[in-house]
């Protein structure tokens, strides 16, 4: 049975016949007919038809067969009009209406466009429904404290004046912590020995940001945090080794364990040691004085003030003979404690000898892509919210989950001395988390412990707060953050956001 001709291509085949077709038809087809037995033959039969209607038309001689004779009599007056015209004639009523005619070039032209503007349309449409279907669905959080913490803890361990106790306590249960009173401990001595000029004051600092990761040591620490309601209070078991890390135990008021586990020693940027003292340095005017004593080893104190006057904000008892932070305090804007601690006792090695039986390690943060600050210009264009300024505290470190199209993204702030830390989580807060309390001044979930915590949904993330300050300091980074009703996403928005997960995907 032999093979029907090319259907789509029946017009041109009866144009070409009688020499009717543009270039680029007669092109098309002939480029067709190279590879086309049947469309050949379908040719054939037509130029046989067209031959025997022209004769039977001007040849007077021969009568045509009964075929001819036939065909004729049912095209009547159309037997002499090609037959490529044929889809574009018009009966007697249509002629009345509109005007027939040949297809124009610009038709042609505007055929074409049309054809091509609905196929770009399908592709957007289909690429929209596809977008659509791959965009992520908002995951639930239940409670975002727990990593806000780990994250936050991991930042204090960064410092260039970190504590094994504060970063230690800060993961630590807050209600075993709580007590109705301040401990009574040994405190520091003041100093009365020669005072520092600023510039000496600023190099004993430096001293103690080279002696963090330098030194080895074990000791007894108190920690003490003046807060809403009473006192935190936390002893502190630590020992250090130079180059690997702090085992850490934190004991409760009652003499209950609350903490132990292991912190590793983490590789300090010089350069960002160096830009967050120049931030105390720029923030707060420096001094100092000699002649203190902590746990039985003299000390010199250094003073940060906010204007060069009292009340100081901060103090720093730094060991004469090795560099090694003995005791911190920070102060309010009248001059109160809020944070003290330090060593009750210490001894202090230069020998780096290798812990034995380290507990499992305190914290693991869920942020450990570290970024460029750069990229919080890219991450604001992806729907974050990253302001190089926070309340009056520089953005000194900006990590994520993963380097493309993160899920988590973690901010931290200071100005030298308080540091804030912001977590961004896109998914929905399933729940309010544990031990906190909604504040309606600040519109979060507030929890006041060793450290400061506020988390809180906005659109499609979850922010999580917590800051080392006091509750003014969370107060203004809370408020410097953007807050409002949850909006529903938009249809583009969508689309956006499942294009970005397809092509996070591909790249792997």
């Amino acid at each position: 049975m032999k093979k029907a001709p090319c259907a789509e291509l029946a017009e041109l085949r009866s144009a070409f016949v009688d020499g009717a077709l543009n270039n680029t038809d007669r092109e098309r087809l002939l480029s067709h007919l190279v590879d086309c037995a049947e469309c050949r033959r379908d040719i054939e039969d037509l130029r046989a038809v067209r031959e025997l209607l022209n004769q039977a038309k001007t040849q007077p001689g021969p009568t045509p067969s009964d075929l001819s004779l036939r065909l004729v009599s049912i095209a009547g007056s159309d037997s002499v009009a090609p037959l490529w015209t044929r889809p574009f004639r018009r009966t007697p009523s249509s002629r009345t209406s509109r005007t027939g005619g040949l297809p124009s070039h610009r038709r042609i032209v505007k055929l074409r466009i049309t054809g091509a503007a609905m196929a770009i349309g399908a592709t957007i449409a289909a690429m929209g429904v596809v977008g659509y279907a791959a965009a992520p669905s908002l995951a639930p959080i239940e409670d975002p404290t727990s990593a806000a913490q780990a994250a936050f803890s991991s930042a204090l361990g960064q410092l260039p004046l970190a504590s094994d106790a504060l970063n230690a306590v800060m993961l630590a249960d807050s209600n075993g912590l709580s007590a109705g009173m301040s401990p009574r401990f040994a405190a520091p001595t003041g100093a009365t020995g020669p005072r520092l000029t600023p510039a000496e004051a600023k190099t004993a600092m430096q001293r103690a940001a080279d002696a963090a990761n330098s030194i080895s040591y074990s000791g007894h620490q108190w920690f003490l945090a003046n807060r809403t309601g009473g006192a935190i209070v936390a002893q502190i078991d630590v020992e250090a080794r130079a180059g690997q890390g702090s085992q850490v135990m934190v004991v409760g008021q009652t003499g209950k364990q609350l903490l132990e586990g292991f912190t590793p020693a983490l590789i300090s940027s010089r350069v960002v040691d160096d830009e967050l003292l120049a931030l105390l340095e720029r923030n707060y005017r420096l001094a100092g004085s000699q002649g203190s004593s902590v746990a039985g080893r003299s000390a010199t104190v250094v003073t940060a003030t906010r204007d060069g006057s009292d009340p100081a904000a901060a103090r720093w008892w730094i060991d004469d003979a090795t560099g090694l932070v003995l005791w911190q305090e920070t102060y309010d804007k009248d001059g109160s404690v809020d944070l003290s601690f330090g060593f009750s006792s210490v001894a202090v090695s230069r020998a780096n000898g290798t812990l034995e039986h380290l507990p499992p390690r305190l914290a693991v943060p869920p942020t450990n892509t570290s970024l460029t600050l750069s990229s919080a210009t890219e991450l604001t264009a992806s729907g974050w919210f990253c302001p190089r300024k926070l309340a009056g505290l520089s953005l000194f470190r900006l990590r994520s989950d993963r380097p493309e199209s993160p899920d988590t993204v973690h901010l931290v702030y200071s100005d030298g001395l308080a540091t804030v830390s912001v977590v961004e989580q896109r998914g929905k807060l399933a729940a309010a988390p544990e031990g906190s309390q909604w504040d309606s001044a600040l519109g979060a979930y507030v929890r006041q412990g060793a450290s400061g915590l506020a988390t809180w949904q906005w659109n499609d993330v979850v922010f999580t707060v917590v800051t080392d300050g006091n509750s003014a300091v969370l107060a203004d980074a809370v408020a410097s953050l953007p807050h409002g009703a949850e909006q529903t996403p938009t249809t583009l928005g969508r689309i956006k956001a499942g294009w970005s997960r397809i092509l996070a995907d591909v790249k792997g």
